[in-house]
Parts: C-alpha cells; sequence; structure tokens
C-alpha cells in the first residue's frame, strides 16, 4: 500500500513541465508553431462565485459540478451545471450531510447521475464545546452507491458494506476503501479495495472483475473510458508509466504501452480523432496507443496562455475542447472553450529562441508577458528538460542543449545551468558582453545595481550573464565565538571546534562528503581561477581543507535521529552544541530571526573555513545569457531588460539586484509585519517564532542593525558554483585519503593533476 500511495503522489505532485514535440515536431530547433495557437474564451457562471468546477461528459451533453461548503449545516453543496457555448447552465445542487462526502460522479447518456457517498462517524462521546473525542470509540467509515436522476431527486443509496462479496473484498483487504465510479456501456464500474466491480445501473452487483484471491492485474490502474468504449488503464509502475488496453471482463490487459518523456507529467483524456489526449503545464497533445510519440495540438507559451495547468479536457471536435484551469496570474479557476486558431491568422513577428536546461516557470511566465506585449517580437522557448529528459535520464535535456551549443545550434538567449561548461562557453566567444546593453538602456544605469554582484559574474571586465536576483550561501555562527569580522580560516575553525566539549557538532548532522561538497561550493573559484583556468589543489590551503573535513563522520548512525534529536533540535545554537548552521539568507528579515530566534544573540554571517578566510558565495537565482552569434541582440535585450526593471525587481524572492528595491526590503525589515482589513486599514501584528515551547517576539531592526547587514550583503564577492565533474574528481581521490590509505598530499598532488587536465579540456 505504501508503494501505491508514494507512486500516485508522485503523479500528482510532480509538476515538470513537457513542450510541444512529437510527429509534427521533431527537434528543439522546430519547438514554436503557429499552428499550436488556440484562443481561449472564459465561460461565465450562472449565479454565484465561481469555485474549481469538474467536468463531465455523457453522451454528447457535457456537464460540471462545483463543491461549496455551507457553514450553516457543516456540511457541502456540490451543484450541477450543464456546459453550453454561452456558459454554464445551472441544474440542481445536491447536500452532503455533516460528516459525509460525495465524490467520483459519472453520467450516463440519459443523465442519471451516479456517485460514491461516504460518512465517517465515531462511536465515542464527542466534547460538544471543544469537538474532542472522548472515551475509547471507534472511527467507521460507510460508503454508498448513489444514483439520481436527471432532476436532482435521490433515485437509489446502496449501503455497499452490506454486500457480501465487498465484506469478502474488506475481510481479505484489511480494509474498506471505494472510488473511481465510471461509465461503461450498459455497466456501472467502481473500485473497491483494488478490485473493480462491476453493476448494473439499479446498483445490482454482476460481478468482480478479475481473479479474487489471486494476481489482479488492475489493482495499480486508474481506467478510462474511450469515445469508441474501450478502456485504457493508466499503470503507475516503479520507474514508469504504463498505458494497456483492458478486457473488463475478465479483468486481464493487453499489451503494456509505454509513452515517451516522462509519463508521470501527463493528465489523460478521452480524446477526439485521437484515443487520448494528454496534458500537462506546456499544452494538449494527441496520443494514439501505440504511437512510438504523441502529437501536439495545443502549446500554452505558443497561445499566450498563463495558466498552472489544465484539466478536465473535453473535446468538443478536433479543433476544440472544454477545459478548466488555474490561472497563474490571478490564481482563480476558471473554465473555458478553446478553440484552434487558423495558423493564416496567427500576426508575424520576429522570432526570438530562448533555451534552458531545466524548467523555470519565472521564465516562462516572463515569455508569455513579453509575447503579449510585443508586437515586434516573439520568444520561441526551448524547454530541452521538456523535449528530452526521460524517466531513465532526467538530465538528457542538459545534455542535449550543451551538444547542440558546442555543435552550433546556439540561441539567442541561454538560461544558464550549473550543469553546463558556462567558463568555456565565455573562452570560446559564445555569449555577449551584456554589460554595453545596460549602459546605452535610456531606462536603467549600471549604477543602479549591486555592483559587487556585477563585478563576482564579470570575467575580465565583461558581463556574460545577467543575474536579476541573488542570495548569500553561508554559515552563521555566534559573534561572541568567531568575532564580528566575516571569514576565518580552517585554523581558526578547528581551534574552536578543539576548545568545546566533546560531542559539541561544528554542522549539525553532516558527514565528510556533505562537508567536501560544501567547502568546494563555497571556495572552488579559491582553487581554480575561472579567467586563466589555473589550479592550485597542490597547495597547504587545500591540504588543510582536507584534514578538516576528515574529522566529520563518514555516515551518520540512524539512532543518531532520536526522538530526543528532534526534541532538543530547535535549542542546539542558543545552547552551544552546535557551533555553526548553514545558511541560504534570501531577504534581510530571514537574517533578523535567525539572530534573535535561532541564535538568540548577535551573529556573523562567518562562512565555510577556507583558503583566503571567505567562505561565502553569491548564489545566482537566474542566469541569462545571450549568444555572440544571435543575429537579433536588440531583440535579445528588449527580452532580458524586463527583468532589471522595477515590475520585476519588485516581486522577486531573493536580493534583488536593483539597490533601489534591496532599500525597500531594507525599508520592510525595519517595520512590524502588517496586512490590510478590509476597510484598507493597515493593521499590525507581531512576528512569533518558536524554540521548543518558547515564544519569540521578533523585534524590527534597527536602521543601524540594516546599515551594518548591506554593507555585508556589498563586500561578497565569490561564486555559488556546482561543477560535478571536478567535485567528482576530488570526490574519488580524496576517498583514499579518507580511507587511511594515502596522505592529504599526496591525493592533493594527485587532485591537482586531474583537476588541471579537466579544466585545460573545458576551457
Amino acid at each position: 500500500m505504501n508503494k501505491k500511495i508514494v507512486l500516485m503522489a508522485i503523479m500528482v505532485l510532480i509538476i515538470s513541465l513537457t513542450g510541444c514535440k512529437g510527429k509534427s515536431q521533431a527537434g528543439a530547433e522546430n519547438v514554436s508553431s503557429k499552428d499550436y495557437v488556440y484562443r481561449i474564451e472564459d465561460m461565465q457562471l450562472s449565479g454565484e462565485n465561481q469555485n474549481a468546477i469538474t467536468m463531465i461528459k455523457a453522451g454528447n451533453e457535457i456537464f460540471g459540478y462545483e463543491y461549496v461548503w455551507q457553514e450553516s449545516s457543516n456540511g457541502e453543496q456540490i451543484i450541477f451545471y450543464k456546459v453550453k457555448n454561452n456558459g454554464l447552465e445551472r441544474l440542481f445542487e445536491i447536500y452532503a450531510e455533516e460528516n459525509s462526502s460525495f465524490s467520483s460522479f459519472a453520467i450516463d447518456p440519459e443523465g442519471n447521475l451516479y456517485s460514491i457517498k461516504n460518512r465517517y462517524t465515531y462511536t465515542g462521546e464527542i466534547d460538544e464545546e471543544t469537538g474532542e473525542y472522548l472515551g475509547e470509540g471507534e472511527f467507521i467509515d460507510e460508503y454508498f452507491l448513489v444514483k439520481f436522476a436527471s432532476d436532482g431527486s435521490e433515485a437509489f443509496s446502496r449501503d455497499l458494506a452490506e454486500i457480501p462479496e465487498l465484506q469478502k473484498l474488506k475481510e481479505d483487504a484489511g480494509y474498506f476503501n471505494v472510488n473511481n465510479a465510471m461509465i461503461n456501456g450498459d455497466n456501472l464500474y467502481i473500485n473497491c479495495c483494488g478490485y473493480y466491480v462491476q453493476f448494473d445501473k439499479e446498483g445490482q452487483l454482476k460481478k468482480i472483475i478479475g481473479n479474487q484471491g489471486g494476481q489482479n492485474q488492475l489493482e495499480n490502474a486508474n481506467l478510462l473510458t474511450l469515445a469508441d468504449g474501450k478502456v485504457i488503464a493508466i499503470i503507475y509502475e516503479e520507474s514508469s508509466m504504463m498505458l494497456a488496453q483492458v478486457d473488463m471482463e475478465n479483468g486481464t490487459l493487453g499489451e503494456k504501452v509505454k509513452l515517451p518523456g516522462i509519463g508521470w507529467n501527463y493528465s489523460y483524456y478521452q480524446g477526439m480523432g485521437y484515443d487520448l489526449y494528454l496534458s500537462d503545464n506546456y499544452g494538449v497533445y494527441g496520443y494514439n496507443l501505440g504511437d512510438e510519440d504523441k502529437t501536439c495540438l495545443m502549446n500554452f507559451v505558443d497561445s499566450d496562455f498563463m495558466c498552472w495547468g489544465i484539466n478536465n479536457v473535453i473535446p468538443i471536435s478536433e479543433r476544440e475542447f472544454y477545459a478548466s484551469y488555474d490561472d497563474a496570474e490571478t490564481g482563480e479557476s476558471r473554465v473555458a472553450k478553446f478553440s484552434k486558431v487558423d495558423p493564416a491568422d496567427v500576426k508575424e513577428k520576429q522570432e526570438i529562441v530562448l533555451a534552458m536546461a531545466y524548467t523555470n516557470w519565472d521564465v516562462k511566465s516572463e515569455v508569455i508577458k513579453f509575447n503579449k506585449n510585443n508586437d515586434e517580437y516573439r520568444i520561441v522557448l526551448q524547454d530541452y528538460a521538456a523535449l528530452y529528459a526521460t524517466e531513465e535520464d532526467y538530465n538528457a535535456g542538459v545534455t542535449r542543449l550543451n551538444t547542440d551549443i558546442v555543435s552550433g545550434k546556439i540561441p539567442d538567449i541561454i538560461l544558464l545551468d550549473d550543469s553546463m561548461p558556462i567558463d568555456s562557453y565565455i573562452s570560446k566567444g559564445m555569449l555577449e558582453d551584456i554589460k554595453p546593453y545596460i549602459e546605452k538602456d535610456s531606462d536603467m544605469e549600471l549604477s543602479d545595481y549591486m555592483p559587487n554582484v556585477i563585478e563576482a559574474f564579470s570575467v575580465s571586465g565583461k558581463l556574460y550573464s545577467l543575474v536579476p536576483y541573488f542570495s548569500i550561501q553561508t554559515l552563521l555562527a555566534k559573534t561572541a565565538d568567531v568575532g564580528p569580522e566575516r571569514g576565518w580560516t580552517v585554523q581558526e575553525a578547528v581551534e574552536l571546534w578543539d576548545s568545546r566539549p566533546a560531542g559539541t557538532e561544528f554542522i549539525n548532522g553532516t558527514t565528510r562528503s556533505s562537508m567536501l561538497e560544501y567547502c568546494m561550493q563555497m571556495s572552488s573559484s579559491q582553487f581554480v581561477d575561472r579567467e586563466t583556468g589555473k589550479c592550485s589543489f597542490k597547495s597547504e590551503e587545500f591540504v588543510q581543507m582536507l584534514e578538516f573535513i576528515n574529522r566529520f563522520p563518514e555516515k551518520i548512525d540512524d539512532d543518531y535521529y532520536s526522538d530526543a534529536y528532534w526534541q532538543l533540535y530547535d535549542t542546539q545554537w542558543r545552547e552551544g552544541r552546535t557551533l555553526t548552521c548553514s545558511y541560504y539568507l534570501g531577504d534581510i528579515g530571514s537574517f533578523n530571526r535567525a539572530k534573535q530566534a535561532t541564535f538568540g544573540e548577535d551573529i556573523t554571517m562567518i562562512g565555510f573555513p577556507s583558503a583566503n578566510g571567505d567562505g561565502s558565495a553569491i548564489a545566482p537565482g537566474m542566469q541569462l545569457a545571450m549568444s555572440s552569434k544571435s543575429k537579433n541582440k536588440e531583440g535579445a535585450w528588449s527580452f532580458m531588460r524586463n527583468f532589471l526593471l522595477d515590475e520585476y525587481q519588485s516581486g522577486i524572492y531573493g536580493f534583488p539586484l536593483s539597490i533601489k528595491h534591496l532599500e525597500i526590503m531594507a525599508q520592510k525589515a525595519m517595520e512590524k509585519p502588517y496586512y490590510m482589513d478590509e476597510d484598507g486599514n493597515k493593521v499590525e501584528y507581531d512576528d512569533i517564532y518558536y524554540i521548543g515551547d518558547v515564544e519569540i517576539k521578533i523585534e524590527p531592526m534597527t536602521r543601524q542593525e540594516v546599515d551594518t547587514f548591506l554593507e555585508q550583503l556589498y563586500s561578497f564577492s565569490q561564486v555559488y558554483t556546482v561543477d560535478r565533474s571536478l567535485q567528482q574528481i576530488i570526490e574519488e581521490e580524496a576517498a583514499s585519503y579518507f580511507a587511511g590509505q594515502k596522505s592529504a598530499k599526496e591525493v592533493a598532488d594527485i587532485i591537482q593533476s586531474r583537476a588541471q587536465i579537466y579544466v585545460n579540456e573545458t576551457r
């Protein structure tokens, strides 16, 4: 059961984006097309405010329903609608009394409605004032198969636990659960304890599908009826998603078919012109069982459609469908009609290609905004993760993008990633210096932005990547322990650690391999010169770092995370049981909370012990680069510049590159949090933090405290880097030192040789 729950959770919660690619699109060079543009018409709800609408099809009719909570009865009202071209017509409503709910609605062609009703009760006493359960009562789940006529009147309600065959399923399974009602032909099916059960439309049990007590091929399957009446099973296996046709009389599966790409990303619906429609957060696709690939029907980016994804896709023709969606700008749930736009009616614009190795929601949203508002240019978004990643290889996208770039298929704009050989791109002249574009832009001045961040990401005075926001990766420690100045050497860290009682941790729960990774991410630039490519691992400082890392355990035993550990977790820094805390700082307020709550006294952003005494790093929230080979650099800049303007800089999560908006953040850190009430009045409240059972009120920072923090923020100069290939070299060779087979100096010599070869080859 646990495995099934995990797989279902993965299916529901993974929100990776998948781009349009299929028979009509062979590769990333042809992702955007006028053929994939749809018009979206929001539908009006007759009467009340619209909640999330679920739609279901019955014959040629489409119905929808929404749940509305009723405070007066402490239960749900379910309102049913008929979906029409001009909106939703209210039909009737049903009510679920307190402690009951209706789910899994299905409608037959005659308009009869079927549902599973769940009633949950407690057999013991309940305190009427507090709602607390008293005594030794038992929680009981009851399930009913309910039928409603087309006017909403109840036709029958059958207690499923009273059916002997289902009672036997309950006894064998050790639990009772009912869901997934489905109409197929003259039969109604429900899933009971993992078995599909066949009923007639009057609620009489006909048979249990499959070999009861033996192998149940439908146990992990969700079923979907196709337009021709065939039933498809969607099967969530450990490593992939599979589809198969179902023999509903015998409960057996035909040949299993694996979808291309990452099947967990899709939602599945009955198709028109195709067996299935698939949807994800990039578009809608047609797919026939057994086809080599899906076919893109609608692309959200091409259609300028800003959403978190759509669901309840119900086709009404091969060029139109209904669906519900969550608006990404307002968060509202809506129902809309989607109609294909004639390619001849799609406005011509100059196309600018933006490629990214991994999906970035922020960039996608900005692309859609830009395309909506710009009459001259259109960004073509190439999401290589969506196009090429598979269940077997999630990194196939970045591999393909690197291959394309090296072979000369360089997009106009690249969303850079740690997995890319950025230094190599720069040394080979592939990236454009964007500093002149900022200097020429009439809406901005280079001096408006954090100078140390600009400098940190510059090479020989040229800025090859735009970093709109950032965070600081550092170690926090009590000022009383390490002093007020940032940075310390390995020797200073060792001396502090050795001065403390046995059992004191440097960083809680940190293994040798984790500490090696931390140190290299924070300070690899101290051993690899980005501009010259010279490595200096054969140094006393690196040897000392290896010796320091060797003080950490190889692994953390299971009994480390005892009940006592979690009970005392929040107080470990206040009480000095742990000296430092690894911290991502993305706003000034988080530093203030760490000071007043986590440590309870003044703290220093001391950083990781390092060769030059500065082990803190600037972690870019995003890096955008322009190709030096782009044929439309001005067009590319017209998009990139938006990340530096007020609209974007005012709404990010992290430290903004804009000095003006950093000062706005600073001003907020000096104020109490507040909200605006219904009358438009500002209502302040206390920022409360809990350490164990102790309530701590976080006081706003003073101007002096903010100025001291900002002074530190302006002084960071190292870049947080993740070079997995270099990290692997260091881990492989350091292992022999950690195992006592070689000295730290011997290992450092070998790392120097291998690292220098690697850096030379990748520049």
